[in-house]
């Protein structure tokens, strides 16, 4: 009796054993089938870029034409048009800016050259107020000199004469040549014409007054007397 039960106990504790085991079954059956589960559907959620674009095999030549300008123009930026007018109004400002900087160029040397003869005449108004002084000690020196005292004080003018203008020559002052030039009505002053048959029309026969230049600019003009020629008598 006693081996018939152990006999019966042993039989039914494997159909226990056998009872869990099904219930845990399908459980690990149900997790394995949801992890499967999740994976085919990450696997379907990530697809390669060419599976999901779809190919079309029937691009014509105008359309990779107008795809290939647009590529043209995206990298320049901006069409052709605008391209051309920008071109345009480069070289406008371009001849503009030539033309400005020739411009100051020529603005620079005329100022400087005007500045240069500004200091080099920056004396010319104080050289023509001493113009009658001159004069007039030229015109001491052409007084007769009846006696020794008289030379003597006309040696001492020729001297005084000659160092005044060696001064005046130092800072550009020159004197004009007339006495048997022909008449320059840029250098001279006609005060008189008088008949001579010996010279020339126009020839300058007399001097009035003589003329200077300061760095070749006029600073008095000499006053003359030009010759003509005589009237024909009529016959």
């Amino acid at each position: 009796m006693n081996n018939e039960k152990n006999v019966e106990v042993n039989s039914t504790t494997p159909s226990k054993n056998k009872g869990k085991k099904s219930d845990t079954m399908p459980e690990e059956i149900e997790s394995e089938d949801s992890e499967l589960g999740n994976s085919t559907s990450i696997n379907d959620s990530i697809k390669p870029e060419s599976d999901q674009v779809p190919s079309d095999k029937n691009f014509s030549s105008s359309d990779t034409q107008k795809t290939e300008e647009e590529t043209n123009n995206e990298e320049n930026g901006l069409p052709e048009d605008q391209t051309a007018k920008l071109i345009e109004e480069a070289r406008h400002y371009k001849d503009r800016w030539v033309r400005l900087a020739a411009e100051f160029d020529n603005y620079k040397k005329r100022t400087n050259r005007e500045f240069g003869n500004l200091i080099k005449n920056a004396g010319e108004s104080l050289i023509t107020e001493l113009l009658p002084i001159l004069d007039n000690i030229e015109r001491a020196l052409q007084a007769p000199q009846t006696s020794d005292e008289t030379r003597s004080f006309a040696q001492g003018f020729e001297m005084i004469s000659q160092q005044f203008q060696e001064k005046l020559g130092k800072v550009g002052m020159k004197e004009i040549k007339a006495d048997g030039e022909i008449f320059d009505p840029t250098q001279h002053e006609a005060v008189m014409a008088i008949e001579n048959a010996e010279q020339p029309a126009d020839t300058i026969v007399n001097v009035v007054e003589k003329g200077y230049t300061l760095n070749d600019k006029v600073l008095r003009p000499a006053k003359v007397i030009v010759a003509r020629p005589p009237a024909k008598t009529p016959e």
